[in-house]
């Protein structure tokens, strides 16, 4: 039903008699009744307002009742309809069965049976929106239901991925840790030590430079080892990269990472025109809590730069280098 509790009854019929009778004896408290004396004026009406249930006389002046039901089943599939006729042949029966009417009544009708019919089906179309709607408010919440939990099966999907990825790569760091340490177990010398770091980054990420700095009995820092691909830069290079950086892990004795080519101002003019593009991983040697010995500079030259993994890398194994590099004095 349409506007509230009231339902809307066209009665199209071109006799004005039968019309007001009609108007009259069929209108009530939960019934409004609209009628109309021909089938084009039938359907402005139910053009302007929507229609529950049409009465329609098999013959109009304009049209049939028929075709009247067939046009405002156009917009409603399932409108009920009474048809009413004067002539109750066997015809225009068949045809008008055809349209599944709810009640087929010759004339002159029996008005309280028509009204009765009407409220019988008004009840059912009622009950039968009901049911619909409860049935579209179901489907509705069935979809919200399976929505969210689609929703939480995929985060919880995305966390397993992404908790899986980040174990396997703890894992692949540990088994790189591992490995490293081992061959820190047969280093007998510093250079020893500094050649597998080396090597240890050159293997993970490609061609590496860089300067490894140990502690002389003044504890002034100085450069014991240079390494690089294809080979070294020279000492003086080194020197000036390498000694801005020591008031940097003195202050912070922990591995940085900084790109060289943003602070230029910290380094010496004459190795300026190297620093754009220069990645930098500073990495202190420290054997035991407060205790720094030296540390290493690892850099790129416009390569590959570090990456957050190096880091994680350098964190892990700079440790076991200080220890090995204090094993070896």
């Amino acid at each position: 039903m349409h506007r509230g509790a009231k339902a809307r009854v066209l009665v199209v019929d071109d006799e004005p008699q039968l019309r007001d009778l009609l108007a009259d004896a069929l209108s009530g408290p939960d019934i409004e009744i609209a009628v109309a004396s021909t089938g084009e004026q039938a359907l402005e009406l139910a053009a302007d307002q929507d229609v529950d249930l049409v009465v329609a006389d098999l013959y109009l002046g304009d049209c049939t009742g028929l075709e009247v039901i067939d046009r405002l089943r156009d917009a409603d599939d399932d409108l009920p309809a009474v048809v009413i006729t004067g002539n109750a042949n066997t015809q225009n029966l068949t045809e008008a069965s055809r349209r599944r009417p709810v009640e087929l009544m010759a004339k002159p009708l029996d008005v309280d049976r028509l009204l009765s019919t009407i409220r019988l089906e008004l009840a059912r179309r009622a009950d039968s929106q009901k049911r619909s709607e409860r049935m579209r408010r179901l489907c509705h919440d069935a979809n919200r239901r399976r929505k969210d939990v689609q929703e939480r099966l995929d985060t919880t999907c995305a966390d397993l991925t992404f908790a899986y990825r980040n174990l396997s790569s703890q894992m692949a760091l540990q088994k790189i840790v591992l490995g490293y340490q081992n061959e820190l177990l047969s280093a007998k010398t510093d250079d020893d030590v500094f050649r597998s770091l080396f090597r240890l980054f050159v293997r993970r990420s490609g061609p590496v430079y860089g300067a490894a700095l140990v502690c002389d009995s003044s504890a002034q820092l100085n450069i014991i080892g240079r390494f690089g691909v294809p080979y070294p830069d020279p000492v003086d290079f080194c020197k000036a990269l390498s000694d801005p950086l020591v008031e940097s892990i003195l202050a912070t004795p922990q591995v940085i990472l900084f790109d060289a080519g943003r602070s230029c101002e910290m380094f010496d003019a004459s190795v300026h025109r190297y620093l754009p593009g220069l990645s930098i991983l500073l990495m202190p040697l420290i054997p035991a809590p407060g205790e720094l010995i030296g540390m290493v500079v690892l850099y790129r030259k416009g390569e590959q730069p570090f990456t957050e993994h190096d880091v994680a890398v350098a964190e892990m194994i700079a440790t076991p280098t200080a220890v090995a590099v204090r094993r070896n004095d």
